[in-house]
């Protein structure tokens, strides 16, 4: 491993590099890595470094401890290096509603960076998987589970309609229909239900969870990142647009990406009968 930071010492995201492979992980095992507003804003923080980082190439998000997340935990330590949190924390009468929108939506921009990142990413998933938890999950372009991994959207019994972007993520994954009954019924799922409706990639034992998705992101690592640029700037807009925008975005990208070092490799490769080493422009 190239090297792991956190913030500070006992942090609540930490942050580890390797072989151009970027894993944060949500550290607050006790609390099943339940969100708080610092590690939501180090989460976003974590994700807008790394969209302008040429050195990652895939980001892996996973939770320390026995679970991936738990959902929000709103009600625990205030962010001291948010100062608006901190201004209005002692009194909420101060912050009018259409602050608190922004506090909230800044905050849980996390999952919408996930899905925008222009570079693979993956949910390393052990244990409870719940509310915001299951958001930023969702967001992420493969999600690899242990077999022992639970979800649930969990909003309605907190009487919430839900955040993180989850609506529109669960929706795009298992359909309109099955995303309302997972939001109004509140009910947990295994790993094996989600693999069938397909919220998840693919389940593995727990022993060979890290290993599993260490292999995943290695091939993704290795892959011809200016290529995985345009996919996913086309298929993220196969989901509002129409066929013929998306087939002039993918031509744009055909043609841009002929003219890479990548594209160059790869023949030269082919002459040299070797595997290629892509470098990502």
């Amino acid at each position: 491993m190239d090297s792991i930071k956190s913030i500070g010492e006992g942090d609540v995201l930490l942050r580890s590099t390797a072989d151009s492979i970027l894993t944060l992980t949500m550290n607050r095992p006790a609390k099943l890595n339940a969100m708080t507003w610092r590690m939501m804003r180090l989460l976003c923080e974590a994700l807008e470094q790394a969209a302008a980082d040429p050195g990652i190439g895939v980001v892996v998000l996973t939770g320390a401890g026995r679970g991936f997340c738990s959902g929000g935990d709103l009600r625990g330590e205030r962010d001291p290096d948010d100062s608006v949190s901190e201004r209005y924390a002692n009194d909420p009468v101060l912050m009018s509603y259409e602050q608190r929108v922004v506090q909230l939506q800044r905050h849980t921009l996390g999952a919408v960076l996930l899905h925008e990142l222009m570079k693979p990413t993956i949910a390393m998933i052990r244990g409870p998987v719940a509310g915001s938890g299951l958001c930023v999950a969702a967001a992420c372009d493969f999600r690899i589970a242990a077999a022992d991994a639970v979800f649930t959207t969990a909003f309605v019994h907190a009487a919430r309609p839900g955040d993180f972007g989850g609506s529109y993520f669960l929706s795009r994954l298992v359909g309109q229909a099955k995303a309302r009954e997972l939001y109004m019924l509140g009910d947990k799922i295994d790993a094996q239900e989600a693999l069938r409706i397909g919220l998840i990639t693919k389940i593995v034992g727990a022993d060979e969870l890290e290993q599993e998705t260490t292999k995943l992101a290695q091939q993704l690592a290795r892959g011809p990142g200016a290529a995985y640029r345009y996919m996913k700037r086309a298929l993220n807009a196969a989901e509002t647009c129409s066929a013929r925008e998306v087939q002039e975005l993918e031509a744009a990208g055909m043609i841009r990406c002929s003219q890479t070092q990548d594209a160059r490799e790869l023949i030269k490769a082919s002459k040299e009968d070797r595997r290629p080493l892509f470098k990502g422009y």
